[in-house]
């Protein structure tokens, strides 16, 4: 089984030329050109819709599963809407009320969204907010989460490109701020997004300390492939291979399958390493 475990929502049949103009303020970045290079590889789809192109882009690329992650109370309808149109393709993730200080409400929203409406885990997107990552208005979200045994995927280390700089503070994503999360909630499901990176060495050290923490590699593959390699090499030599999750995180559908042929591709990994990485990890994690 193959699950990206780390997709947002797309708001349009986004294409090369799409992104070219959104992203030309990074022209002479290395990523551009990487993300350019991988979408000109990509053969075109025609679809009714965004999530029919999303899904068409993903069976392509062979996948099975896609966790699709909320990041605003609007997205979580959003979010739904996916799932009813592609239910055996789409794993929900709720993102709950994150400026919220009232923790009642905060409970009973996520009480709802993991009991009654379908989600399987949350997304934590607290830096965005300028917020801490370890904010502990969201700890009763957490312990929610915890009796569910649903996991909890938080945003850690840098933020997406053109992220606006008053939205995001990359130090409040730090993954040692986790630890005291960690400490309070040692039987939840933590996956940090990214590795953590550019703190991957922490973030690896944690995975090595809690059993019950899990590291996603969504869009390293397309931002530091050469990063990559040594961040996964490094942790094999600690934790091994089987607490590590693939994820795309890419800015358009085409890019769902793009990343997929990037990191399957990979000529440092074993086979049956890279097919862990791909889903078998991710399908343990979620009990599928």
């Amino acid at each position: 089984m193959r699950i990206d475990f780390h997709c947002h929502l797309f708001y349009q049949r986004n294409t090369a030329a799409a992104m070219r103009k959104q992203f030309q303020i990074f022209k002479g970045y290395g990523f551009y050109q990487r993300i350019m290079d991988l979408l000109n590889n990509i053969p075109p789809i025609e679809a009714e819709n965004v999530i029919q192109k999303t899904s068409a882009h993903a069976r392509r690329a062979n996948l099975d599963k896609i966790v699709l992650l909320a990041a605003s109370a609007n997205e979580n309808k959003l979010v739904q809407d996916w799932v009813k149109a592609e239910p055996d393709l789409f794993i929900p993730f709720f993102n709950p009320p994150e400026k919220s200080e009232n923790r009642t409400e905060i409970s009973q929203t996520v009480e709802h969204a993991l009991g009654e409406d379908g989600f399987k885990g949350l997304k934590i997107l607290l830096p965005f907010r300028s917020k801490i990552i370890n904010e502990r208005n969201l700890y009763s979200a957490y312990e929610i989460a915890r009796n569910y045994d649903a996991p909890v995927l938080f945003h850690t280390g840098y933020p997406p490109p053109g992220t606006p700089g008053y939205k995001m503070r990359i130090s409040n994503a730090h993954p040692a701020l986790l630890d005291e999360v960690i400490a309070s909630f040692p039987k939840l499901k933590i996956i940090m997004s990214h590795c953590g990176y550019p703190w991957s060495d922490v973030a690896i050290a944690m995975a090595c300390q809690f059993p019950n923490v899990y590291l996603d590699i969504s869009n390293m593959m397309y931002m530091i492939p050469n990063k990559l390699k040594d961040i996964l090499l490094h942790a094999k030599e600690v934790i091994g291979v089987n607490k590590i999750l693939y994820g795309s995180d890419g800015f358009c559908p085409e890019m769902v399958e793009a990343c997929v042929y990037s990191f399957e591709n990979n000529n440092y990994l074993t086979s049956e390493e890279t097919e862990k990485i791909m889903g078998l990890n991710a399908k343990k994690l979620l009990g599928l």
